[in-house]
C-alpha cells in the first residue's frame, strides 16, 4: 500500500475537509481527491460519506484511520532509528536550485535534514532551471530543483516532487492595481515589467502567455539577481511576475492572480540511472518521504 496515500488520507481525515488537507499538505486540492478516490478503489472501500455538507469517515474509514495513524507512526519511528544510524554520514549535500526555491521554499527543507544530520554540510548554487537541467544532464551537479514539464531532457531525469505553487503578479504595496483580485495578462502590454532574465522558468511562463495573447509588455530591466528586481518593484519601476510564496513573504509587495491561470509543478531531479553521493541520495530519499 502507498504510504503516501496513506498519509494524505490521515490528512483529510483529521480535518474532515479535502480543502483544509491540502493546504497543510502544500499540495493542489484536486491531487487531494484523486489521491483519496485511488485508496478507495485499490482498496474497493468507500472510506468517506461525502452526502453531507461536511465529508464523514464510514466504519471501515474509522478503521482504516486507526490502522494507518499506527502504520505512519512506526514509519516515523524507523526513519528516527535511522536517522539516528546516518547521522555518521560525513561530507557535503550539492544542489543547484532557482534563486526563487532558494530564498523562500528550500532553507526550511534544508535545516530539517541539517539538523538531523549534523555530520553534514550544504552547498546552493543559484541558477535557472534550463541550466540546471542541462547541468544535471552533464554530470556537473547530481541533484537540483526544476520544473515538470514534458521535454527532452525531463524525460531523462529522476523527479521527486517538491511542490505546486501558482504565478502571480507582484506589485509594490503603493502601486494602482494593488487591490486588483485579478489581473488579465492582456493589462500586462505596454506596462513596465522587471523581470528575470532568459532560461528561469518564470520567465519562459510569461513570455509564453504573452505571446498567447498578443501582449507585449514594457520590459524595463532583467536580471537574475531577485533582491535587485524586489526593490524595483517596491520602488515603482515595474512590476514582475513571481511565484505566490514570495509574495507571502515579502513585505510592501502584492501578488494579483493572473488569468490565464498558471501553476508551476516543482521537483528535485538527478540524472536518471545515476549513482550520486551518499548525502545527496540520503537527500533524495528524505525528501521522497518527507513530502
Amino acid at each position: 500500500m502507498d504510504l503516501r496515500k496513506l498519509e494524505i488520507f490521515v490528512a483529510v481525515a483529521q480535518r474532515k475537509s479535502f480543502s483544509q488537507a491540502a493546504l497543510s499538505l502544500h499540495m493542489a486540492q484536486p491531487a487531494v481527491s484523486i489521491a483519496v478516490r485511488k485508496l478507495e478503489e485499490s482498496t474497493n472501500t468507500c472510506l468517506f460519506d461525502r452526502s453531507g455538507r461536511q465529508i464523514a469517515l464510514t466504519a471501515e474509514g474509522k478503521n482504516l484511520l486507526t490502522r494507518a495513524q499506527h502504520l505512519l507512526a512506526e514509519v516515523e519511528d524507523l526513519n528516527r532509528s535511522m536517522g539516528a544510524m546516518n547521522d555518521l554520514l560525513q561530507g557535503e549535500l550539492s544542489i543547484a536550485c532557482p534563486s526563487m526555491l532558494a530564498t523562500y521554499f528550500l532553507p526550511d527543507l534544508l535545516s530539517e535534514f541539517l539538523t538531523a544530520h549534523p555530520g553534514l554540510k550544504a552547498s546552493v548554487t543559484q541558477a535557472g532551471t534550463t541550466r540546471v537541467e542541462q547541468m544535471l544532464l552533464d554530470d556537473e551537479i547530481e541533484l537540483g530543483v526544476t520544473t515538470f514539464q514534458e521535454t527532452p531532457k525531463i524525460s531523462e531525469l529522476e523527479l521527486v516532487p517538491l511542490l505546486q505553487e501558482q504565478m502571480v503578479l507582484c506589485v509594490g504595496s503603493e502601486h494602482p492595481w494593488s487591490n486588483r483580485r485579478r489581473l488579465s495578462v492582456d493589462d500586462l502590454h505596454d506596462s513596465p515589467m522587471v523581470v528575470y532574465e532568459s532560461g528561469y522558468f518564470i520567465r519562459a511562463a510569461l513570455e509564453q502567455l504573452c505571446t498567447e495573447r498578443e501582449v507585449t509588455p514594457d520590459i524595463r530591466m532583467q536580471s537574475n539577481f531577485l533582491p535587485l528586481l524586489l526593490k524595483m518593484v517596491k520602488q515603482g519601476m515595474g512590476t514582475t511576475v513571481g511565484l505566490k510564496m514570495m509574495a507571502r513573504e515579502e513585505p510592501d509587495i502584492v501578488g494579483i492572480p493572473l488569468y490565464p491561470k498558471t501553476e508551476f509543478n516543482m521537483a528535485l531531479a538527478k540524472r536518471r540511472g545515476r549513482t550520486i553521493s551518499k548525502a545527496n541520495q540520503a537527500f533524495l530519499d528524505w525528501a521522497a518521504f518527507k513530502l
